[in-house]
């Protein structure tokens, strides 16, 4: 009994084992798809777009413009109502006519109807479809407007994390240089070539340094937080810097243009206005006779004096609303209005679009030159940082000056990445006013991105 246990369990005992690295393998493969080692602007956005909910409110929202165009097309569908009665009474009704027992009132009074309507002449409805359609479109180009958002605000998260790393870069940097000064002037106050105020002077530079590093390495968790929020996921632990590419050079009359045709929400509020338009043509509609056909079928088991327990009849139903206390007219000229009021606004947003234009092209001008300017002043303060250390190695040099000299490198090297972040965020903006997209669309389509609009 025991040999044949031990023929059966065998097998499951190697099998389990087995299993589970299958598993575990699986899962460490599927892990290495999904979370790269090397995370891209393009991979950033695309994570996001299949993890964030914003792409599926989006969805959501285009249901419901479509659910409202479906129920403006109801207007002129047929419909057809079932309609059942029981009734229960105290006695029996029966009559003989013509020979012939009819029930004219049964004790259990069962009956049932099916009515079917169809409009055959109802105008308004032409218009309600119309504008329900424009409507289902603009909401399309504003779910569009949404994920687009979505995919700047993880550009600028990414640039942020980058930035951030390079600031933390930087912070190391200068609390490694201090502990090494630290304890140079050690063994220098040990041989008496130092002064006390020099190995005071030092610790003062580590102890800055090291707060400097504590605040990058916060203000870096902080960045890589938001950014794994927006992409619902985690975020590797090394990111791909993007490269700033120029726009080519364009009047800004033409970068209008391009931003009219490109911009979701301005083409949205456009279709909003036409929408609003054609449905303040409606009440008008409504001076039009209403003609409706109605076919009815009936069964009972109280057939009455017909002697009959089922029949049917088709009827044609006018109905024209001569005056209506002027409801239409109230009507028609609120959404006229309405109308007005989003024209006016789309106006005004296109205004606003040249002077988002015009902005980020002033920004970007300005932050290529504070990028170019702060670049030199960090190669300058890194040269003066490492001459420094030379001469204070052999004792050229005091503490003080050391310190001063790697606080200075330090600041710059901070101001060049920042600098450098304030420069992408400016090509960010330009995108973002001409209705482009911040990375290169994808094989899969995931990211509906022009060609040309990238950042990498």
């Amino acid at each position: 009994m025991p040999s044949i246990l031990i023929h059966f369990l065998l097998p499951v005992a190697i099998a389990l084992p087995l299993a589970a690295a299958s598993q575990a393998e699986a899962k460490q493969s599927a892990s290495e798809v999904t979370t790269p080692a090397v995370l891209t602007l393009d991979q950033a956005i695309r994570t996001a777009e299949q993890n964030n909910e914003v792409p599926e409110i989006a969805e959501a929202r285009i249901g419901q413009s479509r659910a409202a165009l479906r129920e403006a097309w109801a207007l002129l569908l047929p419909t057809l109502q079932l309609n059942g009665t029981y009734v229960r009474r105290s006695h029996e009704v029966v009559r003989e006519i013509g020979g012939t027992t009819s029930v004219i009132q049964a004790r259990d009074g069962l009956s049932g109807s099916a009515v079917a309507e169809l409009e055959l002449l109802r105008l308004p409805a032409i218009p309600y479809i119309r504008s329900a359609d424009r409507e289902v479109e603009a909401t399309r180009l504003r779910a569009d407007e949404l994920r687009r958002t979505l995919a700047f605000e993880v550009a600028e998260a990414f640039l942020t994390v980058l930035t951030a790393d390079a600031m933390r870069g930087a912070a190391e940097r200068r609390a490694g240089v201090a502990e090494a000064v630290v304890a140079e002037t050690r063994q220098r106050l040990r041989a008496g070539l130092a002064g006390r105020n020099d190995l005071t002077r030092s610790e003062l530079e580590l102890a800055t340094a090291a707060f400097q590093l504590t605040e990058t390495s916060n203000f870096h968790v902080r960045a890589r937080l938001i950014l794994g929020y927006l992409m619902n996921a985690d975020v590797p632990s090394q990111l791909q810097e993007p490269s700033v590419e120029q726009i080519a050079a364009e009047e800004p009359q033409s970068l209008l243009d391009d931003a009219v045709e490109k911009r979701p929400d301005l083409a949205a509020r456009t279709l909003d206005a036409q929408a609003l338009r054609i449905r303040s043509k409606a009440p008008w509609y409504d001076f039009f006779p209403r003609l409706r056909a109605v076919g009815t079928w009936r069964v009972t088991n109280e057939a009455g004096l017909s002697g009959r327990d089922s029949d049917w009849n088709v009827a044609g139903l006018l109905t024209w609303t001569l005056f209506d206390g002027g409801a239409r007219y109230a009507q028609a000229a609120g959404l006229r209005a309405a109308a007005d009021e989003v024209e006016l606004e789309a106006k005004a947003l296109a205004r606003q679009v040249r002077l988002q234009i015009l902005e980020a092209l002033t920004n970007l001008e300005t932050a290529q030159a504070a990028l170019a300017q702060a670049s030199a002043r960090a190669d300058v303060a890194g040269q003066n940082e490492e001459e420094v250390r030379a001469r204070f190695s052999v004792g050229l040099a005091t503490a003080l000056e050391q310190a001063d000299a790697s606080a200075q490198r330090y600041e710059a090297e901070a101001e060049a990445a920042r600098q450098q972040f304030t420069l992408q965020q400016a090509r960010l903006q330009l995108l973002q006013a001409l209705g482009r997209w911040p990375a290169l669309a994808q094989a899969d389509g995931a990211v509906p991105t022009p060609e040309g609009d990238s950042l990498q």
